[in-house]
């Protein structure tokens, strides 16, 4: 069997997890009714994914590099089928909530590792694998958050919403294991020690901008547009689309820049230009948001920034394995990028959300300053690998 093929069973994994995950956000007030709760109760559903990626994607990168990455994925196909199927028949919000938390336990456990199954199957294509990966997962999450509303309509029940959600998880769970075994696991070696290096802080912090501003500005889009006269009416609406291009943006972006980089030999440039594009869109987005309102540069401004922003992110997160040239620690570094990713996703947006809105000049300057950092970050990202590197361009800083 062909090396890549195994990666197909593990896309089909990433895009229903994002599909369920997802497929929350046009429920919200159809589960408000059903579950006679708060907005927050309902909003804490789709956060506990950004959770128990802090709380279990180190254990992933564990269990990838002491053991072997098919065992992190099939539990990852298995958690999210059992979780799925009991959030279908929650009688109440605890048990939804329970359910919710076993199923989100398999995002941390399917993405964590993707580190070590890019390099263990390609090392000179692993910016592609890492890109496809992440992308397929933000395309589910892309459909999940258009398609709902509409099979919502055609199936009549949030139960009958969730049973496909559930449904969609056991194709994953039926193909991962025809081809896990067959995956690569010619590790160099097993043992974690030396896996960190000072070096990785400023991917983190590239991650940590650039994902904790797409959840925050799809969170506080709603109640910016409300502030605009013209907009004030259909606000909810015009902010959903607004995030359903962020993620769509972000899918194509991951899937399509990164490989096109690393094809042409040119991974530097494409974390400089994406980097660069991301900064100029994410002022466009927050002087929109902030003074402008006009829904339609809005749009451009969301989808752009996905599209290079999640390039970006990609890449960086890629760049984390170049500090080892062992796929079992690559898995746990990447699984650590994740950990800071998304710790930022769990404090930034509700702390800076509330105070972009309320002060708009300091916001603004506040977030593209943050991404203007991110965008100097890109001269010194590692590209290329401390040993067996390929033939990538020579990085700016080895540090």
């Amino acid at each position: 069997m062909n090396r890549t093929a195994c990666l197909v069973p593990y896309w089909i994994l990433n895009f229903t997890i994002g599909f369920g995950w997802f497929s929350l956000a046009p429920l919200v007030p159809s589960l408000i009714s059903q579950f006679s709760v708060g907005l927050s109760s309902i909003t804490l559903l789709i956060s506990i994914y950004g959770y128990t990626m802090v709380v279990f994607a180190l254990a992933s990168g564990y269990l990838s590099a002491r053991f072997s990455v098919s065992i992190s994925l099939v539990s990852a196909a298995i958690i999210s089928s059992l979780g799925l199927f009991l959030r279908a028949f929650s009688p109440n919000y605890d048990f939804l909530l329970a359910a919710q938390i076993i199923a989100a336990i398999a995002y941390p456990l399917a993405l964590g590792p993707v580190g070590s199954l890019a390099q263990s199957i390609s090392r000179e294509r692993s910016h592609m694998i890492v890109g496809i990966s992440v992308g397929i997962l933000f395309l589910g999450m892309s459909a999940g958050a258009f398609l709902t509303h509409s099979i919502l309509v055609s199936l009549g029940s949030v139960r009958n919403v969730f049973l496909l959600d559930a449904g969609l998880s056991l194709l994953a769970l039926a193909t991962l294991p025809l081809v896990t075994k067959k995956c690569p696991a010619d590790y160099a070696g097993r043992s974690l020690k030396g896996v960190f290096k000072a070096g990785m802080f400023k991917n983190w912090y590239v991650g940590l901008i650039i994902s904790s501003f797409s959840v925050m500005f799809g969170g506080i889009a709603a109640v910016a547009l409300g502030a605009f006269p013209a907009l004030q009416a259909n606000a909810e609406s015009y902010s959903g689309v607004l995030t359903g291009l962020s993620f769509l943006g972000s899918a194509f972006g991951a899937i399509i820049l990164p490989p096109i980089f690393e094809t042409l030999r040119r991974v530097r440039t494409g974390m400089i230009v994406t980097s660069l594009v991301a900064m100029l869109s994410m002022a466009l987005l927050g002087y929109g948001l902030a003074y402008s309102g006009n829904y339609v540069i809005l749009m451009a401004a969301f989808f752009i920034f996905g599209f290079f922003g999640n390039a970006y992110w990609s890449m960086a997160m890629t760049s984390t394995t170049r500090y080892s040239p062992d796929p079992a620690q690559a898995g746990f570094a990447t699984s650590m990028y994740s950990v800071a990713t998304n710790l930022g996703v769990a404090f930034i947006p509700t702390f800076l959300g509330p105070y972009f809105l309320g002060n708009h000049g300091p916001g603004v300057g506040i977030v593209v300053g943050a991404v203007a950092l991110g965008f100097i970050l890109s001269f010194f990202l590692k590209v290329s690998s401390d040993s067996r590197g390929g033939k990538q361009e020579v990085p700016a800083s080895q540090a």
